[in-house]
């Protein structure tokens, strides 16, 4: 029969400590693949931000109703639109605080497909937004782009000038007030920028940078 094999006897250790060897060691990164790395962080963190931005239904609110139905044609055949839900945009005439409503005089405008007015383009009849309850009018200023959804409640006969105007009322508790064109963006929809930067320095020893920034 064979031996058991053995093992052979471990020497003494000594009292004197062992030299520690590094576990990392030192490496240089290009510039290439600095730059690379910072640029690949900048773009996806703004992605995410881009991301979070475009699944908000409120940004982009795709008109409703049928496109024939305007403010002119409404005024012309109110039995047959009211009732009607539909989306109506222009710009800012005149806003009145009454006792239980706040009324915005429009001047339409066809919408895009977000329902913002097109502004410069030709008109399509005025209306009444019929909003319940106060609004702050007194940033109101004649011409804002305002948009509004819902429906057709009514027909009220008034004048411009010296000329008799049938007006529709659409009432619409929450309108969207666009950015003035000529002051300070403002109302339901925020206005929403991004910028991304980035640098980097020697790769001997400098050191690399990235930024991102939003505004609203």
């Amino acid at each position: 029969m064979c031996a058991p094999a053995t093992s052979p006897p471990l020497a003494p250790m000594s009292n004197r400590s062992l030299p520690m060897q590094p576990i990392f060691r030192s490496f240089r990164v290009r510039p290439s693949t600095r730059r690379g790395a910072l640029r690949g962080i900048a773009l996806g963190a703004a992605l995410v931000i881009f991301a979070g931005c475009a699944t908000d239904p409120t940004r982009c609110p795709a008109p409703v109703g049928p496109r024939g139905l305007t403010p002119a044609v409404a005024a012309a055949e109110p039995r047959q639109s009211e009732g009607a839900r539909v989306t109506w945009g222009g710009t800012l005439v005149e806003a009145r605080n009454l006792e239980a409503v706040t009324e915005l005089e429009m001047l339409g405008l066809p919408l895009d497909s977000c329902g913002r007015p097109r502004l410069g383009e030709a008109t399509l009849g005025r209306f009444i937004i019929v909003r319940p309850g106060y609004l702050e009018t007194a940033d109101l200023r004649p011409g804002r782009p305002i948009t509004a959804t819902g429906p057709i409640v009514g027909l009220r006969e008034g004048r411009i000038g010296a000329a008799d105007y049938r007006f529709p009322l659409l009432e619409d508790p929450a309108p969207i007030l666009w950015r003035d064109p000529l002051g300070p963006a403002s109302g339901r929809r925020p206005v929403f920028s991004i910028g991304i930067g980035g640098g980097t320095g020697s790769w001997r020893g400098g050191w690399g940078g990235a930024g991102i920034g939003v505004g609203f």
